[in-house]
């Protein structure tokens, strides 16, 4: 991981790391993993880890073309602390993604309008998305 990364983004995310800035880390089921990042807003870290090397990464921040300072952050949380986590937090996810892959397009729109209405941070996280997508 370090020896191919730019060394200020490297530094910066090992910062964040050591400042405890990595949040609510799922390992969701031995490969995905998705975290939170407190900068100066939320960033949503989703990663894939195969044998040890980074087959994927997602960050909703303004980075696109390399491996951000939040994901590096992650990276080193997961190197680091991974063990610590009690267990893969797949409680439900199974479940969920059974469900989703049934639900008609409306109610699938329905669900997503009423969370963004009611979670600030969810909402930021589809704009963004949306605006990337333009």
């Amino acid at each position: 991981m370090e020896s191919e990364l730019n060394e200020k983004t490297r530094l910066r995310g090992y910062d964040f790391y050591c400042e405890g800035r990595v949040k609510s880390v799922f390992n969701i089921n031995g490969i995905e993993w998705m975290a939170v990042v407190s900068a100066y807003d939320d960033h949503v870290i989703q990663l894939k880890i195969k044998n040890g090397t980074v087959t994927q990464w997602e960050c909703n921040c303004a980075d696109e073309d390399e491996m951000c300072k939040h994901v590096i952050a992650v990276l080193y949380f997961i190197k680091n602390d991974g063990d610590k986590l009690i267990k893969h937090d797949t409680s439900g996810y199974e479940e969920i993604k059974e469900h989703l892959a049934y639900l008609p397009p409306h109610v699938l729109r329905y669900l997503i309008l009423k969370y963004a209405a009611e979670n600030k941070n969810f909402r930021k996280y589809l704009e963004e998305y949306f605006n990337a997508q333009k």
